[in-house]
């Protein structure tokens, strides 16, 4: 989990069938010792691990990503520069499986669209 290392949760809003955090970000992790040296950039599979632990948190359950059907990555995420980042999720749950849109935004930038399921991990 990126939780509580990664990321700290400032608020959070769970909702039945969505949720809503303020987070910030570590940006001195050590990840960013190598992702990128002079220009911290978060990584793309830190940002859906963002977004299913929120979802996790929301359900009450362990998930794991079963497909991710469509993802963008429409901004560059750097925490010097963009520490507190709103992460947002809506799903449904149809056949033990909960259909995902989730996305993690500061002020009017948009920098990850996630679409995808999530299955009670094994």
């Amino acid at each position: 989990m990126l939780l509580d290392n990664f990321y700290h949760i400032v608020t959070k809003d769970l909702a039945p069938a969505s949720a809503r955090a303020v987070i910030t970000l570590d940006a001195g992790h050590r990840i960013f010792n190598g992702h990128f040296p002079g220009q911290p950039v978060v990584p793309g599979v830190c940002m859906m691990q963002i977004v299913r632990e929120l979802v996790e948190q929301s359900v009450g359950a362990p998930l794991q990503i079963t497909t991710a059907d469509n993802m963008k990555f429409l901004s560059i995420l750097n925490p010097t520069e963009h520490s507190e980042v709103v992460v947002t999720v809506s799903y449904t749950l149809a056949g033990g499986r909960y259909t995902v849109d989730g996305s993690l935004s500061a002020d009017a930038v948009i920098f990850f669209k996630f679409k995808g399921t999530l299955s009670p991990a094994a």
